[in-house]
């Protein structure tokens, strides 16, 4: 008898097992790539939010190296294969892996009521008018500098371009690297330009440039490279090799007293421990806007041939709302694209004040759509600018010839 009980009792376990492994089994596992391998962690807390109020889905987070990632994707994609959510890149970036159909419409499937129209442009495809992504956040170029040595060297915030070099030249007199910026990584040219050029070609350029009322060898575009090249002085020795591990680097070790980066470098020096405050770029004069650069970084997709479609529209569902928004700016320190959170964070909220004197990050926002796109060409130029193989109107002239060829 009691063999009997034990039998019965051993197939009910059995049978319970056997139900437990099979709910298991059930849950919808969901691959979502990145780019961003220096916010891991925050994502996977995000995640496991996410997680805990749909229990039945699983989202296993990859962050892929930042150069290599748009060609990771689209290889993958493009063999049919890839994420079934992904970190997509803005504007013309989007349109490489959208154009081709192989992410899935998002508007009528997703609520997107709380991102403005400013922010759908960026992950929207021009050809069809139709939302690929869900915007996830805006990138500020800003002036970081070290508390720590300004105030040691005695050294004044400058507010204007020409309290900016004084400030500068103080550093270099005392033996203090001025600014971390090398030019090894074109990028990171570019955001130098982001972050100085605007200041001195102005309010209206953007919007002239880009409706075909003038074109890079405007004046003010060249006067505003010229202005950017005096910083050469101000460089790392030996800056042409410098490149952004080495750049942050040395602004974290306190060997550079200003480092000009993006508004997503923030979490990254609040851990490196370096006593740092952020800035916008110095006015051309005094008295004159202090202007920022500003662009929709990237969004959310869904791969239009993933089989858990519906489970990655969920998720997918989850970043468009205000308690994504919150986390986002909590633990990632992101100036959110979805309305509603309370930035509390007074760096992040600092960030978002300069936001007052924005200008489109312009190569990126409008002119990165054809090849060759105009980071490219501006990347290049930066580099033969900076030591001196070509003038500013030399430079000025290839972006405005290359911009018009491209296709």
């Amino acid at each position: 008898m009691n063999n009997l009980k034990r039998l019965a009792t051993s197939a009910v376990l059995s049978a319970a097992t056997l139900a437990y492994a099979g709910t298991a089994l059930a849950q919808t596992q969901l691959d979502f790539w990145s780019w961003r391998q220096e916010d891991v962690k925050g994502y996977n807390q995000i995640i496991a939010a996410f997680e805990e109020q749909n229990p039945d889905i699983k989202v296993t987070f990859t962050a892929h190296e930042a150069t290599a990632y748009n060609t990771i994707l689209t290889t993958a994609l493009a063999g049919g294969a890839g994420p079934d959510i992904m970190h997509t890149r803005s504007y013309g970036s989007l349109e490489v892996i959208a154009a081709p159909g192989y992410l899935e419409q998002l508007d009528g499937k997703i609520d997107l009521s709380a991102l403005s129209a400013d922010e759908l442009l960026g992950t929207t495809l021009r050809a069809d008018g139709h939302v690929y992504a869900v915007p996830f956040a805006s990138q500020t170029v800003l002036v970081y500098y070290n508390k720590d040595l300004f105030e040691k060297h005695g050294v004044e915030l400058p507010a204007t371009w020409a309290e900016f070099k004084a400030a500068a030249e103080m550093f270099k007199q005392k033996n203090v690297t001025p600014l971390a910026n090398g030019i090894a990584d074109g990028w990171t040219a570019e955001v130098m330009a982001g972050a100085f050029m605007p200041n001195f070609y102005g309010k209206e350029y953007f919007g002239e440039v880009t409706s075909g009322g003038t074109d890079f060898e405007d004046a003010r575009f060249v006067g505003a490279l010229e202005k950017l090249a005096e910083l050469t002085d101000y460089m790392p020795n030996g800056f042409e090799g410098v490149d952004y591990a080495t750049m942050k680097q040395l602004f974290m070790a306190g060997q550079a007293a200003m480092f000009v980066g993006g508004s997503w470098e923030l979490p990254g020096f609040v851990d490196s421990g370096v006593n740092f405050d952020i800035m916008a770029g110095p006015s051309a004069e005094a008295g004159g806007p202090r202007m920022v650069a500003t662009w929709l970084d990237g969004g959310y997709g869904v791969n239009a041939s993933s089989e858990n479609k519906e489970a990655a529209l969920k998720f997918i569902q989850f970043t468009a709302t205000q308690p994504f928004a919150q986390m986002l700016s909590d633990k990632l320190a992101n100036v959110p694209a979805v309305d509603g959170a309370n930035i509390s964070d007074p760096m992040l909220a600092k960030v978002s004040s300069f936001h007052a004197e924005a200008t489109p990050y312009i190569m990126l926002v409008a002119f990165r759509f054809n090849k060759p796109t105009g980071s490219s060409l501006l990347q290049n130029g930066l580099q033969e600018l900076f030591t001196g193989k070509k003038s500013a109107a030399e430079v000025a002239k290839d972006i405005s010839d290359g911009i018009k060829s491209a296709e």
